[in-house]
């Protein structure tokens, strides 16, 4: 995992620095990621609602690295004449068809102490995750309106050793999605999804809105705000918001921030924090790097602390 990270940094420092701005027509793209992340947390023993250390205290640590490919096909060609480069797809609504593969390898600890006559526990995990995507958008030109369609299957495998005990578990789900939308003037849209989700025994539905939208400053200067909501038939656990804007100094520069809230029935919500940049270093090839916070609105004796950094390239042809 961490060899093809190394190869995906390779292929950023390898590129010329070389920025050019002419518009052209593209009918491919293609796309790597590298990601890691981290994750810490202690949590105490709570009794009747108070934390109660003394009864002991549980810490878990973990260290992720995903690894992200994707191809795209635009069965009705790309333009990148109408603005930002890195928003042609929506400006010049273009249909594609995208297929994509992610990998992830998580490694851990965890370990409970302290508990008086509980005995200690001491945890080392190790997963590796796959999933593979397709997603279709058709645009009708002249009318505005489009279509969405998806399908992702994602299998996840484990190992774990508690106090000495070797165990393995497995776990698979499918997602399915059907959406339409329309443009609402030249680079505004409103669109409507519904997903399904196959994971054996947990089988929910959500439906999301989403809007996009991208506008001028000035002559040089654009931007792009977009704000979606996803409801979950969970009865309120998983339900999300989340909003996002983006400056273009250039068609070939972005930059930004988005948040996130991801609502759960136990009162534990979570945001996160986004900062995100793009440059288009040649007509054809993007570089972006991203930086993402989460903070989970923790119980009463609970310190939790995750961060997540990105780095991609992406090839037009």
């Amino acid at each position: 995992m961490m060899r093809t990270g190394r190869f995906a940094l390779t292929l950023l420092a390898g590129c010329s620095f070389a920025t050019g701005a002419a518009a052209a027509d593209y009918d491919y793209e293609l796309g790597l990621a590298y990601g890691w992340g981290q994750f810490d947390g202690t949590f105490a023993t709570i009794v009747n609602g108070v934390p109660t250390p003394s009864l002991g205290i549980s810490t878990t640590s973990s260290d992720s690295d995903t690894i992200d490919l994707s191809g795209a096909w635009y069965y009705s060609g790309l333009s990148d004449a109408d603005g930002p480069k890195s928003r042609a797809a929506f400006l010049s609504r273009a249909s594609s068809i995208v297929v994509g593969y992610s990998r992830g390898d998580e490694s851990g600890s965890a370990s409970f102490t302290g508990g008086g006559n509980i005995p200690p526990v001491s945890n080392t995990f190790d997963s590796t995750s796959n999933e593979i995507s397709v997603d279709l958008r058709h645009v009708w030109v002249d009318s505005g309106w489009y279509a969405l369609a998806g399908v992702a299957h994602a299998e996840l495998e484990g190992d774990s050793v508690i106090n000495g005990a070797a165990s393995s578990s497995e776990w698979d789900a499918t997602a399915y999605a059907l959406g339409v939308g329309r443009y609402l003037g030249k680079a505004t849209t409103l669109d409507l999804s519904v997903l399904t989700l196959d994971a054996g025994g947990s089988n929910p539905t959500v439906i999301a809105l989403t809007f996009n939208h991208v506008g001028s400053i000035s002559e040089t200067w654009q931007y792009g705000a977009s704000a979606a909501y996803a409801k979950s038939d969970t009865g309120g656990d998983g339900d999300v918001f989340a909003v996002q804007g983006a400056l273009y100094p250039s068609v070939a520069t972005e930059f930004g921030l988005g948040f996130t809230r991801q609502e759960s029935a136990r009162g534990s919500d979570q945001d996160a924090i986004e900062a995100f940049a793009g440059w288009f270093v040649r007509d054809h090839v993007e570089l972006t790097a991203r930086y993402r916070m989460i903070d989970a609105d923790s119980g009463p004796g609970e310190d939790t602390d995750s961060d997540e950094f990105g780095v991609g390239v992406s090839v037009r042809f």
